[in-house]
């Protein structure tokens, strides 16, 4: 099933929701929540539509955004790249795989957590759909169509010989404890201390909610 993805720079509840929506899939890369009370009067519509909303990591108040739309029940996540807050996204992996209070699936926490496997790697670029366009063909939470199975299967083999040059040459990247969930995604990072601590305690959380008997 196809999916449409938007990339928008306003606000989510400036965004004009439509129930013909249902229809087809959304996932939409906004600029920020804007005020709650605006979200509360959106919610039944937006919970009636098939949306996944993800904020970019760059902003700080995202992250307070994120866990508000997951406590409300909205499919949500945050982008991680570079230049974003690592403080702020482990105090947000561990509300969303640690939390007592339910709430939604926040990614690309919940993806990396269900996916993972001691004896196999976990690319969470999947779920902000990087690998192939926008489609991923490994998770049927997200939409593959028949005709990207070919480009699908270019990249991936692409992608495999990229990322063999972290061990051909001496790079940070290959010791790190977190390369299984993470696969050297921050290798342009100058100082890498603070994506291996954070992808550390990932692995580590992971580890113990999986593997670790009560």
């Amino acid at each position: 099933m196809e999916h449409k993805r938007l990339h928008i720079k306003q606000e989510i509840t400036k965004i004009a929701f439509k129930e013909e929506w249902k229809e087809i899939p959304h996932v939409i890369y906004a600029g920020e929540l804007g005020k709650v009370r605006d979200l509360i009067e959106l919610l039944p519509l937006i919970k009636r539509l098939n949306i996944k909303f993800f904020l970019d990591g760059t902003k700080k108040k995202n992250y307070d955004a994120v866990q508000i739309l997951s406590s409300l029940g909205i499919y949500s996540g945050i982008v991680i790249n570079e230049n974003a807050d690592w403080e702020r996204i482990t105090d947000l992996m561990y509300y969303a795989l640690c939390g007592k209070v339910p709430h939604a699936p926040i990614e690309p926490f919940q993806y990396v957590f269900e996916m993972y496997q001691r004896n196999k790697l976990v690319d969470f670029g999947r779920v902000y759909f990087e690998e192939t366009n926008g489609v991923s063909d490994v998770d049927d939470q997200f939409f593959t169509t028949k005709n990207t199975m070919e480009p699908q299967k270019t990249q991936r083999i692409k992608t495999s010989v990229a990322r063999q040059r972290f061990f051909y040459e001496p790079t940070e990247c290959a010791a790190c404890e977190g390369w299984r969930i993470c696969l050297g995604k921050y290798d342009a990072l100058e100082n890498k201390s603070s994506c291996q601590n954070f992808m550390s305690e990932f692995l580590n959380v992971i580890e113990m909610k999986k593997y670790t008997k009560p």
